[in-house]
């Protein structure tokens, strides 16, 4: 029997071994920095390096092989089969594949030893089928023990190559990784060689597709080489790419920076300034941002300073100086420039010293030149302008804010003292605003005060202070007053200015003013001064609106008192009790006979008594909470009707407010139908205040409810605007003279005029009922004139509805001439 590991001291040649070790040790370096660089790389690259890599070591383990076997010469010829030493190829680099594709696993350990086992069980197969695809005269035998061994000690090498390639990167670790796997296989060719048993048989061998063994060793070295010069070839051409890569993307750095350049050379000025001469080099942008053409301006400090606002000259020169004695960093300044148009440019200039003169003893020598670039900062400061304007004056109307108004009315009271006069003010809020607002929108409403406010700005004075708090709320601060009856009558010039009527694209609408006035008598709080004009304010408000009141003590018990019956007024209309309808009598001029009711709200407070409808309703309309009170008007007016007689009518009064929001209508038709009562028998009382506002809707909603069968009676008729164009304008089913008229119509005058309406409402087809008849003379008086209808305590004063049923009985058909009791 023949070992042929006998041939590595007495049959191999001695440069054989070495270069197999060697070309072994290339292949499996050359093979991990391919390895690393794939998995440096993203996409299909990284499986295409991946498979290069695979290909290098298993080539080079395959070459390690067979190079080794070609070492021995035992003396007789051996071949080699063409078909298994292919074979063995295929599984040495499917088995480096399979091994790095483990290597890469998540777990370490599992990794290295998944990657040690596939690789050293693959050199194995590449060993064996190698081995068999030997041709020599005899027949191949392994010594199992020995074998084992082999797969062994290669498995264990390549797990341990495998876990020093996995583990933390340190200097040379790829060459340390390469030795021990170049070991492994060496480990393993020589024991398993030394397992294999040659038995010499003197039988003649077949020889087929065979390779001889020298040409076998030239043509692997040459493969080898190949391999390796592959290898060399594709990591230096990968090195290229990512230098070509990384070229790319500094040159597009330098690009943009370039771009960037220039954008701040066209955006921003440059100069460059020579100290010792005065001589300043001004970019065109510098020149340009001033209105000036490149060139146009002399390249001098003079030039510069020339320019430099009077205010700013002293800041700038200062600022100069602090940065060539050393004292800053850099020059920076924030100053006027005069433009072209003698206009002025806020601009930011920005300068550094780049050059000294050295005075060769180590300290800093005196600056010789200095540059820098310049920023035109003026829509910065408008834009920082407006901003601020914004936060203490109104956008809608310009006027200062509560913020700036009680800044101002601080500074006058601290200032009083200094100065001659005193100071006033006024709070003032508009009446019928809100209505305005609901009816016509709140486009109408901006432009309402818009107007408004360019009016009160042209009653005061220059010196004044006018401020919008918010909503219809306004404040005026009037300063150095001489003569306190002055401000009674800027307060009267205000309440006249407002109150004209405003048009609003097509639509005319009428608000009023209501002014608080209190004087500052050695006041220093401003808070506490407009507290009392607010006071004020609401004292004008529950005494009719458009007018003015002064500040006195003790108005703020009214105030309170106003509080809480807005507050209580809330709670009424959500409970039962409150509210209560109570109903006068309406007769007929001619004989006395009972025509129908007038429904009058009642409001029975549980500690204040009976509450005037004079303080509530008014209080109602301010608040918003007239058209719940006129809803519920309406259905108990409706309800309480249902039970007269069927020739009884009701009357009852909606606001102007009531009658331009929308829903007015379908109120009237639920009240008509939740009660059963026909439409004839419910008349709705609108004073002149409606028509005056020349609403369209208002009108058509009139209009619609008259076409329901539903009365329309003119209440107050004579008081407010009266014009004959309303009696024309809508077919009113009565008139109400006012009680103004019936009070004093004893005399002539009024009597002629109230004979005049009668006249008229004939005229028109409708029908005339006297208001506030008192005493005899005065119903017969109206009787004389021909008033188809009479009203008033002579006949009977409202009573609750539980006693109306009564009134009705006892109501009996009285000769002419004689009044009811």
């Amino acid at each position: 029997m023949y070992r042929p590991i006998a041939c590595l001291v007495e049959q191999h040649a001695a440069w054989v071994v070495p270069l197999a070790g060697l070309i072994c040790w290339v292949s499996l370096h050359t093979a991990l920095r391919l390895n690393r660089h794939s998995l440096d790389t993203v996409g299909m690259g990284r499986w295409v390096w991946l498979v290069v890599a695979s290909f290098s070591a298993g080539a080079g383990i395959w070459c390690t092989h067979f190079i080794g076997m070609l070492g021995y010469d035992p003396g007789f010829t051996i071949g080699y089969r063409l078909d298994g030493t292919l074979l063995s190829l295929v599984a040495s680099v499917f088995s480096v594949l399979a091994a790095f594709g483990a290597s890469r696993a998540r777990n370490r350990a599992v990794a290295s030893l998944g990657a040690g086992l596939i690789l050293g069980l693959g050199v194995a197969a590449m060993h064996g089928v190698g081995t068999l695809s030997l041709q020599v005269p005899g027949t191949l035998a392994w010594d199992q023990p020995l074998a084992l061994a082999a797969v062994a000690v290669g498995c264990a090498l390549a797990t341990a190559g495998f876990a020093i390639h996995g583990g933390p990167a340190r200097p040379h670790s790829r060459l340390v990784v390469a030795t021990v796997l170049t070991a492994s296989v060496a480990a393993m060719h020589f024991t398993a060689m030394a397992a294999l048993v040659i038995v010499p048989d003197l039988m003649p061998v077949e020889t087929g597709a065979i390779l001889p063994r020298l040409v076998l060793a030239a043509s692997i070295t040459a493969v080898m080489l190949s391999i390796l010069g592959f290898g060399v070839l594709a990591l230096f051409a990968d090195r290229t790419l990512r230098a070509n890569a990384a070229l790319r993307a500094s040159q597009t750095a330098l690009r943009v920076s370039e771009e960037r350049l220039a954008l701040a050379v066209d955006t921003d000025g440059l100069w460059d300034l020579t100290l010792t001469t005065g001589a300043m080099w001004l970019s065109d942008r510098w020149q340009t941002m001033l209105g000036y053409a490149p060139g146009e301006l002399d390249g001098r400090i003079e030039t510069w300073h020339g320019l430099v606002h009077p205010e700013d000259a002293a800041k700038v020169v200062r600022l100069l100086d602090d940065h060539l004695t050393g004292r800053t960093a850099v020059f920076e300044c924030e100053h006027r420039l005069r433009r072209k148009d003698d206009a002025w440019s806020w601009v930011v200039a920005r300068g550094k010293v780049v050059g000294r003169d050295g005075d060769g003893a180590g300290e800093p020598g005196r600056p010789v030149r200095m540059v820098g670039l310049q920023v035109d900062t003026t829509l910065r400061r408008e834009a920082e302008r407006r901003i601020a304007h914004m936060a203490v004056h109104d956008a809608l109307t310009g006027l200062p804010n509560r913020v700036l108004f009680r800044e101002r009315l601080s500074e006058r009271l601290a200032g009083a003292s200094t100065r001659r006069g005193s100071v006033a003010v006024l709070a003032c809020d508009l009446d019928r605003f809100k209505a305005v607002n609901d009816t016509y929108g709140h486009p109408a409403g901006d432009a309402l005060l818009k107007v408004i406010a360019d009016r009160l700005r042209g009653v005061v004075r220059s010196a004044d202070t006018i401020a919008r708090l918010g909503g219809d709320e306004f404040a005026i601060i009037l300063d150095r007053i001489d003569d306190p009856r002055c401000i009674d009558g800027i307060a009267q010039r205000l309440i006249e200015a407002v109150e004209r009527p405003v048009p609003l694209g097509g639509v005319v609408a009428g608000v009023g003013i209501s002014i608080g006035i209190t004087a500052a008598d050695g006041e220093t709080d401003a808070d506490d001064l407009f507290k009392k004009a607010d006071i004020a304010l609401y004292r004008a408000k529950a005494e009719g609106r458009n007018t003015f009141r002064y500040y006195v003590p003790g108005m703020n018990e009214a105030v309170t008192r106003r509080a809480r019956l807005e507050r209580d007024l809330h709670a009424a209309l959500g409970s039962a009790g409150g509210l209560v309808m109570h109903y006068q009598p309406i007769l007929r001029g001619a004989d006395g006979a009972l025509c129908g009711f007038e429904a009058l709200m009642r409001w029975r407070h549980p500690e204040l008594g009976l509450v005037a409808p004079s303080d509530f309703i008014p209080l109602a309309e301010e608040t918003g909470q007239i058209v719940a009170l006129g809803a519920f008007a309406l259905h108990e007016a409706c309800r309480a009707a249902a039970r007269w007689p069927g020739d009884l009518r009701v009357a009852v009064n909606v606001s102007a407010i009531q009658l331009r929001q929308p829903g007015l209508e379908q109120t009237v038709v639920a009240a008509l139908a939740g009660a059963r009562l026909p439409a004839a028998r419910l008349e709705i009382e609108i004073t002149e205040s409606v028509l005056v506002e020349d609403d369209p809707a208002s009108l058509s909603c009139l209009q619609r409810l008259k076409a329901l069968g539903v009365r329309i009676a003119l209440d107050d008729f004579g008081t407010g605007y009266s014009s004959l164009s309303y009696l024309r304008r809508f077919p009113f089913d009565r008139i109400k003279i006012d009680r103004s008229f019936i009070r004093d119509i004893a005399d002539a005058d009024t009597a002629a005029i109230v004979g005049a309406i009668v006249g008229m409402a004939a005229h028109f087809g409708a029908t005339v009922t006297a208001e506030g008849v008192e005493t005899q003379d005065q119903f017969e008086a109206v009787r004389a004139r021909a008033c188809t209808e009479v009203q008033g305590y002579l006949f009977g004063r409202p009573v609750p509805a539980r006693e109306v049923d009564d009134l009705i009985r006892r109501q009996a058909p009285r000769p002419a001439g004689q009044a009811a009791a």
